[in-house]
């Protein structure tokens, strides 16, 4: 087996052999920042203990000493559990066992699996927020009787896709890319193969797309591929509606400040100083951002040129414009995510039932405060899956021409 087999330098996995593959967690930049909370806890035990002089420490009351030396033992807990806490999960085809290890500086616990007992190997989506990032958590699901297991939740589609095709060749089980709404069940012999080769590899071509009867995309068709062109959202009147409440902010509470300035004889430098922080805080940032909301609704668009050989999607903002081009062996997986497909997963969510319509049985109609949540969201549009990350394009358009758009990319790639 070649050496860029068995390691994957920069990754959080390795594999070892043919058949051992280890996956590991904790170290790394967490140990830096665990540092810094591991010697702060020490700093503040010390001192509740008097080893450490602080100048105030006469006038301390006496609760002052045991608090800091309580925060001193939790803030020691959680930098001594992120520097020397480690996880390793080792997976050994020859013997046929999982075995997850967790160490404290010393083993401190451990569980074991058997292989044969897992069916598939799951990729998903797990959405984060402003806050947080999306993760792609790896699942090893379970028969009846074994439970499924949950190997890793990382950040990266890229490094998370390339260990789940480890993992499902090595455990010779179907992989279930679960990233998107439609999920795509890849057998052993398509783990590693391009959409594109899975596409040319099948009897039939790619069905021929139905045009919608309107359309905001213009669409073109070039030798060998297709061409897209998606207009910005263009000018809207709720553009003027941040510029309008910061002119009413200034003549509602600007009178006011400059008659108390005048009351109060207050010096001219500071008059100045605190009318020019008003005037870029209330004037010029949002006078800048209407001006930028204009000029991105007169340039803005997307253009996608997709053929056999690559993708090539091009965005144009208001200042900038954005090139990214992926070859066709790159790209791995097509999907899209349209407004219908958000209510059917907010439906699922709140505890409807399936939608399975059974004969003489109409299916579940959502309720309208559900309907009016899924409108304040944009469906996410045509999400292009590659070796390296995920892209998107169209967010916001209608369901049809979403579909549309999918279904001539897709038979551009796939050279039929």
């Amino acid at each position: 087996m070649s050496s860029s087999l068995r390691k994957t330098s920069g990754m959080s996995f390795e594999r070892i052999s043919g058949d051992c593959l280890e996956i590991r967690e904790g170290g790394g930049c967490l140990t830096l920042f665990g540092l810094l909370f591991f010697a702060a806890g020490i700093f503040l035990t010390l001192a509740g203990l008097g080893l450490i002089p602080l100048e105030n420490a006469q006038s301390m009351d006496w609760w002052g000493k045991p608090l800091l030396i309580a925060m001193g033992l939790a803030f020691a807990s959680v930098g001594g559990c992120l520097v020397f806490s480690r996880t390793r999960i080792t997976l050994d085809a020859a013997r046929g066992t999982l075995t997850r290890r967790w160490w404290l500086i010393m083993p401190i616990k451990s569980e074991n699996f058997r292989l044969e007992s897992f069916r598939s190997v799951e990729l998903g989506l797990s959405s984060g927020d402003s806050d947080s990032p999306d993760t792609y958590p790896i699942v090893l699901k379970g028969d009846a009787i074994c439970p499924d297991v949950q190997l890793k939740n990382g950040s990266s589609y890229g490094e998370s896709r390339q260990l789940a095709v480890h993992l499902a060749e090595l455990l010779r089980v179907p992989l279930e890319e679960a990233t998107s709404d439609h999920k795509t069940v890849l057998e052993s012999g398509e783990l590693r193969q391009s959409l594109a080769e899975r596409i040319q590899g099948r009897m039939s071509g790619t069905e021929e797309p139905t045009r919608p009867v309107s359309l905001r995309s213009r669409v073109e068709m070039i030798p060998g591929g297709v061409l897209i062109r998606i207009p910005g959202d263009g000018f809207k009147w709720t553009l003027l509606l941040p510029v309008a409440i910061s002119v009413g902010v200034l003549l509602y509470f600007g009178p006011g400040f400059l008659e108390f300035f005048d009351r109060t004889r207050t010096p001219v430098p500071v008059q100045m100083f605190f009318l020019g922080f008003a005037l870029i805080l209330f004037g010029l940032i949002p006078l800048f951002r209407f001006i930028s909301n204009i000029v991105n609704a007169l340039r803005s668009y997307t253009e996608i040129i997709a053929t056999s050989q690559e993708l090539r999607l091009t965005q144009q903002g208001a200042w900038k414009k954005s090139v990214t081009t992926l070859p066709a062996g790159e790209i791995v997986d097509l999907d899209y995510s349209t407004a219908s497909g958000l209510l059917e997963k907010a439906m699922d969510s709140a505890g409807s039932p399936p939608r399975r319509p059974h004969l003489g049985t109409q299916p579940p109609v959502p309720p309208r405060w559900l309907k009016a949540l899924v409108r304040l969201n944009r469906s996410t549009g045509v999400i292009v899956k590659h070796r390296t990350g995920r892209l998107a394009f169209g967010a916001g358009l209608p369901d049809e021409e979403v579909t549309y758009l999918y279904a001539e990319v897709k038979r551009a790639l796939s050279g039929k």
